[in-house]
């Protein structure tokens, strides 16, 4: 079964603290997934591995900068 982190796994199992979690810049092993709600935007600001900051990225450019392995619908459930 697939869950959210606990606040006090995050820096462990990510390499960022809450608030601070962005896309890059992360743990080796650890699988990046784009929600498919930001196609609908122009550019979108992620944080930079701090709570205070940020980089603006057209969605081309953050799916580039974050390696990800993916889109997902997290409004949808999975199929079983």
């Amino acid at each position: 079964m697939q869950r959210f982190l606990k606040p006090e796994e995050c820096e462990k199992i990510i390499g960022h603290a809450p608030g601070g979690i962005c896309p890059f810049g992360i743990n080796d092993g650890v699988k990046v997934y784009l929600d498919e709600s930001l196609k609908s935007m122009d550019s979108v600001l992620p944080a930079c591995g701090t709570s205070d900051t940020g980089v603006e990225l057209t969605i081309p450019e953050l799916e580039k900068a974050s390696c990800s392995a993916g889109w997902v619908d997290i409004t949808k459930t999975p199929s079983s």
